[in-house]
């Protein structure tokens, strides 16, 4: 039996990878991200190319290029990049993975629904920064500016 909802490689991939480009607070190349959660560089360029469509991340070529965040991460839900790679969160139509249902009515009654709503519910009520700890000073993408103070600040409170 598979569980309830099950979240992709890809899904991790976009969320753990926009989490250390919230964290770095600066452009990142993939094969630093890949390396940081031990992942294919070729599986997370091809996640970061659906992020950078979906509005969420930007990508510069070059020697000094990579992808950065198009936003502050505060402004940055987990469900907008789950939703990138994967769309809404929907419950499948059995649990159990059956086509057809042989009873008037699902044995588990309404609870997959409520199941799959507080996971939406939690991960449109976290954002990037919540994931990070760090509250950015400034508007825009000049948060970045002060992210290494910030990282600081969240090393000596949390140490």
């Amino acid at each position: 039996m598979s569980g309830i909802f099950q979240v992709s490689e890809a899904v991790s991939l976009a969320l753990h990878g926009m989490g250390i480009l919230a964290l770095a607070g600066k452009r990142m190349r993939v094969r630093e991200m890949a390396e940081a959660v031990e992942a294919s560089e070729a599986h997370m360029a091809k996640v970061f190319q659906r992020l950078v469509r979906a509005g969420l991340v930007g990508s510069v070529r070059g020697p000094a290029g990579g992808f950065e965040l198009s936003k502050k991460p505060s402004e940055i839900s987990l469900y907008a990049v789950y939703r990138a790679i994967e769309g809404d969160i929907r419950p499948k139509s059995c649990v159990l993975g059956l086509g057809r249902c042989p009873f008037r009515e699902c044995m588990f009654g309404d609870f997959p629904d409520r199941v799959y709503q507080e996971f939406a519910d939690h991960l449109k009520s976290r954002s990037l920064g919540d994931l990070v700890g760090f509250e950015e000073k400034t508007s825009g993408r000049g948060w970045i500016d002060g992210s290494q103070d910030n990282a600081q600040d969240n090393n000596h409170r949390q140490g």
